[in-house]
């Protein structure tokens, strides 16, 4: 099973791209819905995060105020960091969980979707291929203030403290850009689909010419051994 990293940057559109390659039929492995489950009360990360943080992250029914640990972690760096290594190690154990479960499927190729691909994960070298999702500079502006409702100085900021998105498309093996029509974002997602279930063909064909002149390697050299 081929693993193709999908990622992007705050409002670009990742979400609704995983969405068209679920409606093509392909699973997809969320590295958001993972991290929310992770930090759930009672589990290890959460005991973590509340003995770094405090209880002043926690909301009256004792789930994490996402909203008050993203102000934290977003003004200070540092605070970043610490937050990702209390909880990207079981995010990732979860990962392969799926991953090993949607093998044992018969799946072609699946979907890890993950937004800091590129920033904080090394997933993205034992992956077949990486797909960014891109748009326009004030269009990802634009639908991050309508979705979140921030005032513009924030929304900007929020931009601005990931890894720029021009970075992300020069490290990428395969680009979706999502600024204007949908159609026109299922067309490049239908093609790519295509393409990923060619090489997936073309991977099952290297694997078993492996295994051929590896079995003829190992025949050759026993009847050496026989003279």
């Amino acid at each position: 099973m081929l693993l193709v990293g999908l990622t992007g940057s705050i409002a670009t559109g990742k979400s609704t791209v995983s969405s068209m390659f679920k409606e093509l039929g392909v699973p997809a492995v969320d590295a958001d819905q993972i991290a929310k489950d992770v930090v759930e009360p009672g589990m290890p990360a959460f005991k973590k995060i509340l003995a770094h943080f405090g209880p002043e992250i926690l909301q009256e029914d004792g789930q994490l105020n996402r909203e008050r640990l993203g102000q934290i972690i977003f003004s200070d760096k540092k605070q970043r960091k610490v937050l990702n290594s209390l909880t990207h190690p079981a995010i990732h154990r979860h990962m392969v969980w799926q991953v090993i479960k949607l093998f044992c499927q018969g799946h072609k190729y699946t979907i890890l979707d993950i937004p800091l691909l590129f920033e904080t994960s090394n997933l993205h070298k034992y992956l077949h291929s990486t797909v960014v999702v891109s748009c326009e500079e004030e269009t990802q502006l634009e639908r991050l203030i309508a979705r979140n409702h921030y005032e513009e100085d924030e929304a900007r900021n929020r931009i601005q403290v990931q890894m720029p998105l021009s970075k992300k498309i020069e490290l990428a093996d395969h680009i979706i850009e999502n600024s204007g029509d949908l159609q026109f974002t299922k067309e490049q997602v239908l093609v790519l689909h295509q393409r990923l279930c060619t090489s997936y063909k073309r991977f099952i064909f290297m694997v078993v010419l492996g295994i051929l002149v590896l079995l003829y390697a190992v025949f050759f050299i026993r009847n050496m051994l026989t003279i």
